[in-house]
């Protein structure tokens, strides 16, 4: 999965576990924070939860998760990951 997969992906997952994401500001680059996207510390383990789900880590694993931007995430994801979806619409499905 590339960047811009990534970010595709982490944008529509943060607006499920966002439903009033009217606020949410998409992330557009791996060094964006995700406090000026708006997603506030609840958003953020909403988020993580899901992202966790889909690249199938270990709920205990997850619990370590907190990034502060969008390549802490990335890298956590990257190097506890049991598998990575070919593509954002594929991981979308599983959480929708």
């Amino acid at each position: 999965m590339n960047e811009q997969e990534f970010l595709k992906l982490l944008n529509a997952v943060a607006r499920v576990a966002k439903p009033m994401n009217d606020d949410y500001v998409d992330a557009v680059s791996m060094s964006d924070d995700f406090a000026n996207c708006g997603l506030d510390s609840l958003d953020m383990l909403l988020t993580g939860i899901y992202m966790c789900d889909v690249f199938d880590i270990d709920e205990e694993i997850g619990k370590q998760l907190q990034p502060k931007n969008v390549q802490e995430l990335y890298d956590f994801l990257m190097l506890h990951q049991k598998k990575i979806p070919a593509s954002a619409d594929e991981a979308l499905k599983e959480i929708q």
